[in-house]
């Protein structure tokens, strides 16, 4: 019953790339650079597995949530570890024009 979904997936990934192969060095495709239509295919992939794979759970609804739910809190905390552990270094230029307090 899932194998559908898989199949789907699989062609998507399959055909992005191929116009990706054929198109991807003459401009844009389908009014996106190559690389937005390359993110386009890759979320639209993960999109169906997810949708599939809350569709076809054999869950409730409220097991469905509650992953949903957890899934989410470890995307944010790993998104604001990230953006907490990477950010660019500080680098502070002064002013020529500032005026000096030192008597």
């Amino acid at each position: 019953m899932r194998q559908p979904v898989l199949y789907i997936a699989v062609a998507i990934l399959v055909i992005a790339t191929g116009i990706l192969l054929i198109f991807g060095g003459s401009g844009d495709i389908a009014g996106l650079a190559p690389a937005q239509f390359a993110d386009a295919a890759y979320l639209s992939i993960f999109a169906l597995l997810i949708g599939a794979s809350l569709a076809y759970s054999r869950h409730r609804i409220n097991a469905r949530l509650w992953h949903i739910a957890v899934w989410l809190a470890i995307f944010l905390a790993l998104a604001a570890g990230y953006r907490w552990f990477h950010q660019p270094p500080t680098v502070v230029v002064p002013n020529e024009n500032a005026r000096s307090t030192a008597v």
